[in-house]
């Protein structure tokens, strides 16, 4: 046997463990596994449905298309300027949640969901500058849609659905650490650059209400670099682990690091990314596990 023989070998079973630890395909579904699903199917429509008619009224303010992004980048959506379709957009993106929830053409409203979405938010996102709060709604829409075209079963659905969402935050957060790295080096971690950062923000919020006052965080940080060191090397070391969430005994551990790494954001810069805590909680914290404790833990048919 060849050593490349011998390493594809080895590396089956690696690699089969840990697809299962993302899916386990094989095993049956719970009640809590079903609960847990359930959460994030509503967490997703519903921020989706909210984003939908937030980003439709502020398209309505805008004269029209200043930067590209996205899909606008290849197809002139200036019909979106000016006139009642981003509403309307907003509307038939309700319906579509509204019928991937009943069950209603699922499969045709999960493939509508992250389209109209996309439409929504490029419109929105015209003036050069882009929001990251929805990035991984929009992952999950498309990862649901997916789901529900590629899988033989709901209970096979779900399960992928959860698993790849673990899967593409993982990879988020990895790619993000190694952006920081690849533009700046290990220096990204060097406090001063959180001063600057503070200071930005606080010029911010002067601009937007008349005032602003540096909280307990905030002052401890200027006041003492290593402790603006810290913050920054705490939250780059967390993106570069967030690969964790694919296995079963560090993903509860990784998604508190990372709650925590958006928690110390917003105490430091006054920035929160909501959804993403909430996403986290949802698909990282052992909800399934809670739930079938207390309710006992019994199989659902895999075909449900």
């Amino acid at each position: 046997m060849t050593s490349a023989t011998l390493a594809r070998t080895r590396a089956a079973p690696a690699l089969s463990g840990w697809l299962e630890q993302l899916f386990d395909f094989g095993a049956q579904e719970t009640r809590g596994e079903r609960l847990q699903f359930g959460l994030l199917e509503l967490f997703v429509l519903g921020y989706a449905v909210r984003f939908a008619w937030q980003w439709g009224q502020e398209i309505q303010t805008l004269a029209g298309m200043v930067v590209p992004q996205g899909i606008a980048q290849h197809v002139d959506i200036s019909f979106m300027f000016q006139s009642p379709l981003p509403l309307i957009n907003a509307a038939g993106i309700t319906l579509c949640a509204l019928c991937a929830s009943f069950g209603r053409a699922r499969r045709v409203a999960f493939t509508l969901l992250p389209v109209l979405l996309h439409l929504q938010y490029v419109a929105r996102h015209s003036l050069g500058k882009t929001a990251h709060g929805s990035q991984f709604i929009g992952m999950a829409l498309l990862l649901l849609a997916v789901a529900a075209w590629s899988m033989p079963t709901p209970s096979s659905a779900r399960r992928f659905a959860l698993g790849a969402t673990r899967f593409f935050m993982g990879v988020g957060y990895v790619c993000a650490g190694i952006c920081k790295l690849a533009a700046t080096g290990s220096n990204w971690a060097d406090g001063r650059h959180l001063w600057l950062w503070i200071g930005e923000r606080g010029i911010d919020r002067l601009s937007d209400v008349g005032q602003h006052q540096l909280n307990v965080v905030q002052q401890l940080c200027l006041d003492q670099r290593w402790a603006a060191t810290l913050f920054l090397s705490f939250g780059l070391a967390t993106e570069l682990l967030g690969f964790t969430l694919w296995f079963r005994r560090t993903r509860p551990f990784i998604t508190l690091a990372l709650i925590g790494l958006h928690l110390g954001v917003f105490a430091a810069m006054d920035l929160f990314f909501d959804t993403y805590v909430y996403q986290l909680a949802i698909v990282g914290l052992p909800l399934a596990g809670i739930v079938d404790r207390f309710i006992g833990r019994r199989a659902l048919s895999p075909a449900r």
